[in-house]
């Protein structure tokens, strides 16, 4: 639960440092609902439900390679970051590798429920959100 917000906070901060010309994010309320909503359910079900579910049926893929963590979660891990390249810098979609693993190692110990991955997705976007507004974006109220 702590790791969200430590790791939105650096993520804000490595974002603010890059920033130039005094642009910042503006968060809508839109944008608010498919961060905190949309996205965690859509990619916990595609990622999680579908390519590590479809991974861990092999017992080669059930294997550890992390403790805790299994080959299915890491090659997912490595898909969901890559996915995430389509939409973000590089070094953020490469972020999201670490949070995946968690994501993925949630998937592990509630199978088959996916509600504890989609809300810890949903935690961690919401921190990041929230150290973005923080370090100076813009949240519109109206849409």
């Amino acid at each position: 639960m702590v790791a969200g917000p430590i790791g939105a906070v650096i993520a804000q901060l490595s974002v603010h440092a890059a920033v130039q010309d005094g642009a910042r994010p503006v968060v809508t309320l839109p944008g608010l609902l498919q961060a905190v909503v949309l996205a965690p359910v859509l990619e916990e079900l595609v990622f999680r439900g579908g390519l590590q579910g479809l991974l861990e049926r092999s017992r080669r893929a059930r294997t550890e390679w992390l403790p805790g963590i299994s080959a299915g979660n890491v090659l997912t891990s490595v898909a969901f970051a890559l996915t995430h390249l389509m939409v973000t810098s590089t070094w953020m979609a490469l972020a999201t590798f670490v949070p995946s693993l968690v994501f993925g190692r949630l998937k592990q110990l509630y199978e088959p429920r996916l509600v504890p991955a989609m809300s810890m997705h949903a935690w961690y976007n919401l921190c990041f959100l929230a150290a973005a507004c923080a370090w100076g974006a813009n949240f519109q109220r109206g849409f």
